[in-house]
């Protein structure tokens, strides 16, 4: 099969697409024929190595599972033993392993069935910044009425976070580049900011949360705008005036002790029960993904290099095969 190859830590040119035997699913895995896949910031963070911390458990000088991707969605075609939530030919969507290939292996349990009239490509971009961003809401208890701040807002997590803020009742006020303003209004968030012109921090009336996704300011400058009891979620691996991801988190680790807000880290976990709920309002159009580019296959090395600037308008799609394909 043809598969995203990653032999060293580095940028995209390191990268290609080459041939790989097929991989055979083991206990409670199922082998998925993946239609579409989707990348995340993480993916890039992996490929390059940094932070250090991503080399835990895959190799300090070279990585050890030389495949990228995580989400993914496709058609069940194998059954590895003990695996019996799936039936060959299902159509399902979710968080897999290398999944920039033709075929993926992915855990039973981190699998939801595709809604009715959801495209592959749509459901693809949900796994991994669907649910952190149901993650994100349910640590801070969005409720309605509440303020809450989205920076980084055009951007996978950011988009989706948003957004179910917003189906929480919250009064949800956007942060990104003035060339996403638009887009990210056309996703139902009328209050959207320029960044370039408008600083989040110049506001008269205090946010109940952020969810800063961009990481360009301080945690303690968020709590002169933060409510006495409102929540500050740091959410970047990029490095900014926090400095790199182990020191943020080390930051907000110790803003939460001395804070009258809560500041908190947090991650997602892909469960089929999130799942289900992520697809079930994609289907009811009550979510919707912002895409930024479709590659095929072939391109993948370019789809990595466009998530790696961190400037991607949404979520950067790769097109394995085209809707409707399965092979049986």
């Amino acid at each position: 099969m043809r598969a995203l190859l990653h032999p060293v830590y580095g940028e995209a040119d390191t990268l290609a697409v080459g041939d790989v035997p097929t991989p055979v699913p083991g206990k409670n895995q199922v082998l998925v024929q993946v239609i579409a896949a989707s990348l995340n910031a993480a993916d890039a963070f992996v490929m390059r190595g940094v932070p250090r911390m991503v080399r835990v458990g895959n190799g300090l000088r070279r990585p050890r599972r030389r495949r990228l991707g995580m989400d993914c969605a496709g058609i069940v075609t194998q059954l590895g033993p003990g695996a019996t939530r799936w039936r060959v030919g299902d159509a399902v969507f979710g968080q897999g392993l290398a999944t920039m290939a033709e075929f993926a292996l992915a855990d039973e349990d981190r699998l939801a069935s595709l809604p009715e009239g959801v495209s592959h490509q749509d459901a693809a971009t949900l796994p991994v910044a669907g649910t952190t961003a149901l993650r994100a809401v349910d640590v801070a208890n969005v409720a309605p009425g509440q303020r809450v701040l989205v920076t980084g807002v055009a951007g996978g997590v950011g988009q989706f976070a948003a957004q179910l803020a917003a189906l929480r009742g919250a009064e949800v006020i956007g942060v990104c580049s003035g060339r996403n303003v638009e887009r990210v209004r056309a996703l139902g968030i009328a209050n959207v900011l320029d960044y370039e012109t408008q600083n989040p921090l110049d506001t008269t009336t205090k946010y109940d949360v952020v969810l800063d996704n961009a990481g360009g300011v301080r945690i303690r400058d968020w709590r002169s705008v933060v409510v006495r009891h409102g929540v500050i979620l740091p959410n970047s691996g990029v490095k900014g005036p926090d400095g790199g991801a182990l020191m943020r988190v080390a930051k907000a680790q110790w803003h939460g002790f001395i804070a009258p807000q809560r500041v908190r880290v947090f991650s997602g976990t892909v469960t089929t029960q999130q799942l289900d709920e992520l697809g079930n309002l994609l289907a009811a159009h009550r979510i919707t993904p912002l895409v930024d580019t479709v590659y095929p296959l072939d391109q993948a090395t370019e789809a990595l290099a466009r998530v790696a600037t961190h400037h991607a308008r949404g979520k950067v799609v790769v097109a394995v095969a085209p809707e409707g394909t399965a092979t049986r």
